[in-house]
C-alpha cells in the first residue's frame, strides 16, 4: 500500500470528525455555504457511502443515511451513464454532476476522483437558489478538493 493510500486510510474508521479530509474540507464546505445564502446542507462521503464531514443537517444518523443514499444515487446514474455509452470510460464521467429537483430547491451530486478510495461524494443541498449556480459551486468545490488531495 502506498503511503498516500495508508495516512488516508483512516477515513475507514468510525472517529470522521477528526481524519485529515474532513478536517481539509471543512473551509471549503463552508465557502460554498457561506457565498450561497440559499445552501442549507452540504455532505461528504466515500464513494461507497461512508459520512466523512458535514454541514447543515439535523443530526450525525441523518448524515449517515444521507451519505450511504448519495452514494447510491450517484452509483445508479454511472450505471446508467455507461448504458447509454457502453464506450465511456471512467474518466469521461468525472465531471458529470446528479441533480435532483425537489418543490423547494435542489440537491446536487458530485464525484472526486481519490484513487484510495476510489472516489468520494460531495452533496450540495439548496433552497430559493438556481440549479445552474449550485451546480457550479459544487463543480468547483469538487475541482479544489481534487487538486488539495492530490498535493497531499
Amino acid at each position: 500500500m502506498s503511503d498516500r493510500a495508508a495516512r488516508h486510510r483512516k477515513i475507514r474508521g468510525q472517529n470522521f470528525d477528526t481524519n485529515e479530509i474532513a478536517r481539509a474540507t471543512m473551509p471549503y464546505l463552508s465557502r460554498i455555504r457561506a457565498d450561497n445564502a440559499g445552501v442549507y446542507s452540504i455532505l461528504l462521503g466515500t464513494g461507497d457511502g461512508l459520512h466523512i464531514c458535514s454541514l447543515g443537517l439535523a443530526t450525525p444518523e441523518d448524515a449517515a443515511a444521507m451519505a450511504a443514499l448519495n452514494s447510491s444515487m450517484l452509483g445508479v446514474a454511472d450505471s446508467q451513464v455507461r448504458l447509454l455509452d457502453p464506450d465511456a470510460d471512467a474518466n469521461s464521467t468525472a465531471d458529470a454532476v446528479v441533480s435532483v429537483a425537489l418543490p423547494d430547491g435542489v440537491l446536487v451530486l458530485s464525484s472526486i476522483v481519490y484513487p484510495p478510495l476510489d472516489h468520494l461524494v460531495l452533496a450540495v443541498s439548496a433552497r430559493d437558489t438556481q440549479l445552474g449556480v449550485v451546480i457550479h459551486e459544487t463543480r468547483e468545490a469538487s475541482h479544489q478538493l481534487a487538486s488539495w488531495l492530490d498535493e497531499n
